[in-house]
């Protein structure tokens, strides 16, 4: 107790040091972001489809290729994906750290498009 008497600051430096940890954690969860999402499902007005779309596509240096858009993105206290020259489809959100959500409205209508990671089999071997 003398000690923590005469060196408060043992008793803030484990605080500190988890504080800096949370909030490095989103930066590291963003870098893990990059690869391919396949466009999976279509949802408008209430009526699901599958989704035949080309592959939203985040790169490692936080650039972004969507539906042939360029830009770049950025990941918003931890849960909204805002691309930068994305005027039609708003945030997108994440379900988990492999599904992205879009939902926007055209004209009145509330649309929502769904994606999904696409994970490549490591060198050497295949899926399946």
């Amino acid at each position: 107790m003398r000690i923590l008497r005469k060196f408060p600051a043992l008793l803030i430096a484990p605080l500190l040091l988890l504080a800096t940890s949370s909030s490095a954690a989103p930066a590291k969860e963003q870098q893990r972001l990059d690869g391919n999402y396949q466009c999976v499902r279509l949802e408008f007005q209430g009526q699901s489809a599958p989704c035949q779309r080309p592959p939203l596509v985040l790169n490692k240096d936080g650039s972004y290729e969507i539906w042939g858009e360029h830009g770049t993105y950025e990941v918003v206290q931890g849960r909204w994906l805002v691309l930068s020259h994305s005027k039609r489809r708003g945030l997108g959100h994440f379900l988990d750290s492999h599904e992205i959500v879009f939902e926007y409205r055209v004209g009145s209508r509330a649309c929502r498009v769904t994606f999904r990671r696409v994970f490549d089999a490591p060198p050497g071997y295949r899926w399946g």
